[in-house]
């Protein structure tokens, strides 16, 4: 008897030998990544920001790892953390303060939000947000005595609803377009998961808002006043940050052995240990004219995982065209030797134009200069005066009453030609021309226009614009042109202020834009169509 108790001790020692030797395979996360944004340096370096749902427990490889332009596979020069980097981060906190909120649930919001500025690095920065019937923001700081009075401020409004899916599309859009914000950022919201809007944005509209932002969304499940349907609101409100690049969701009421002290340590330990890829563009031949695919795999030997985005290309190809010219201009200098090895001295080489030709030059010089000035005077006399035009009624009408710009009576003028007696007659009448249509989408009232273009159209705040706007602040006065060309409609960033957006992604110089995309200029999104 005694002889099989031995037997069977020793194999349990051989099982817990083996266990404890075991890789805990099922316990192990799904490694994902998503790329978050990238910048390109004018040495022609992209550096790509990668967010991923490991903490400290995954070490991408150079040599394992891949970053792709295009169709062009880059060596990987560099792969760091941010926490390595020393990035600083934005953190737009976005706070439920409407009546389905319980006093408890704000007091453990603040605490939570305290222990992020108690932890914030020097340079990062924060935008405090709260969100009822209305959204306010406390815009973006640094000062941590500065954050925690604001913190402080946060107070519950029990008569207000909770309009969040609105919320979160203008957090975004904050997001992405603030130049206060750093390359790092985030959104982080604080709510019970309640909609109380009738009108507005839908959830669908805000998650696929989320998904184009490529920005990390952490949500924080807060216990409001409605406890019957709070699982299901913790799913809804968990949903954005599932549908975003690296977020994760935190549920402390629901969910046994997580409390809120460990969402600020949690927040901070995934975005610090998210990664930034660089590598060199030099070795790239071509990419697309339009549009550019960014790619990364990350792997570290076991396991690996994939991310991409498309881009406008316009950044990228002005790196790329630089580096070709830095590359011909480069001075080549070319020393001869002797049969010593000595340098032998070079003749200077000087043109030796016969004094004629001088002379002649001179002469061609000065007549080209006086027609110059002549042609110059007039220009300025014309200035002066009102132009006028004859419509084809024969009814003489000015700029002035017009009422058009310049660009749009250059693209009218280009209709007609002169006949032998100088008078205008219609010509090319089968110009290309396209009808463009700006659907506003978004909360609250839209507001449709219809632009017929020839060639170009500009929009912005300037009452000079073929489409002004000039109530919305956040435009430009000329924000932007949509081109017509072969066929094809193109936006042009006009050195913007706030910069103009394509399906979330800025525009570098000129874009193809196709049917439906979403342009976002100012504080309006519009779908883009034309026929």
């Amino acid at each position: 008897m005694k002889k099989g108790k031995a037997v069977i001790m020793v194999w349990l020692g051989i099982l817990m030998l083996c266990s404890w030797g075991m890789r805990p395979v099922l316990a192990q996360n799904t490694l994902q990544i998503g790329i978050d944004q990238y910048e390109v340096t004018e040495e022609g370096k992209i550096t790509v920001f990668v967010n991923q749902n490991e903490v400290d427990g995954f070490v991408p490889s150079k040599t394992e790892s891949a970053l792709l332009i295009g169709k062009n596979t880059l060596q990987i020069e560099d792969i760091k953390t941010l926490r390595e980097r020393k990035e600083p981060i934005t953190f737009l906190c976005l706070v439920d303060i409407s009546g389905s909120m319980t006093e408890d649930g704000i007091a453990q919001t603040k605490n939570v939000l305290k222990q992020f500025v108690e932890a914030k690095e020097a340079e990062d920065n924060f935008c405090i947000t709260t969100m009822g019937n209305d959204v306010t923001s406390s815009g973006f700081l640094t000062d941590r005595d500065k954050l925690m009075e604001t913190v402080d401020g946060i107070v519950r409004i029990g008569t207000e609803d909770t309009n969040l899916y609105y919320s979160i599309t203008e957090a975004l859009n904050v997001l992405k377009t603030d130049k206060a914000v750093h390359k790092k950022r985030c959104l982080v919201i604080f709510s019970d998961g309640e909609d109380d809007q009738k009108k507005g944005i839908t959830r669908k509209e805000a998650e696929d808002a989320v998904k184009d932002s490529h920005i990390p969304v952490f949500t924080v499940m807060l216990t409001g006043n409605k406890l019957k349907d709070a699982e299901e609101s913790a799913k809804i409100l968990g949903s954005f940050a599932r549908n975003s690049a690296g977020g994760e969701h935190y549920a402390p009421p629901l969910e046994t052995g997580t409390a809120y002290e460990d969402i600020c340590a949690g927040v901070n330990g995934r975005l610090r240990s998210s990664v930034v890829v660089s590598g060199s563009l030099e070795e790239i031949k071509e990419v697309g004219d339009d549009t550019v695919y960014i790619g990364v795999t990350l792997s570290d030997g076991a396991r690996e995982a994939s991310d991409g985005i498309t881009v406008p290309a316009g950044t990228i190809l002005e790196a790329i065209e630089a580096m070709d010219e830095a590359r011909k201009a480069a001075d080549v200098k070319v020393t001869v030797v002797n049969e010593h090895g000595e340098p032998e001295p070079q003749e200077e080489k000087t043109s030796r134009l016969p004094v004629i030709g001088i002379v002649v030059l001179v002469l061609v010089l000065i007549l080209a200069l006086v027609i110059l000035l002549i042609r110059k005077r007039g220009e300025d006399r014309d200035d002066g005066e009102q132009e006028e035009w004859d419509d084809y009624d024969g009814r003489e009408m000015t700029g002035a009453v017009a009422g058009v710009s310049y660009d749009a009576v250059t693209v009218a003028a280009d209709d007609f030609t002169e006949a032998d007696n100088g008078q205008p007659v219609a010509a090319r009448k089968g110009k290309d021309k396209v009808r463009i249509t700006l659907f506003q989408i978004g909360p609250g009232k839209t507001e449709n226009h219809s632009l017929v273009v020839k060639e170009r159209v500009t929009i912005g705040r300037d009452k000079n614009c073929q489409l002004s706007l000039p109530n919305d602040t956040a435009l430009s006065g000329r924000h932007c042109s949509l081109l017509y060309r072969g066929s094809s409609v193109y936006v042009r960033d006009e050195e913007s202020t706030n910069g103009t957006f394509v399906n979330g992604v800025p525009v570098v110089g000129e874009y193809k834009l196709e049917m439906d995309d979403i342009l976002l200029i100012g504080s309006s999104e519009y779908r883009i169509t034309w026929e």
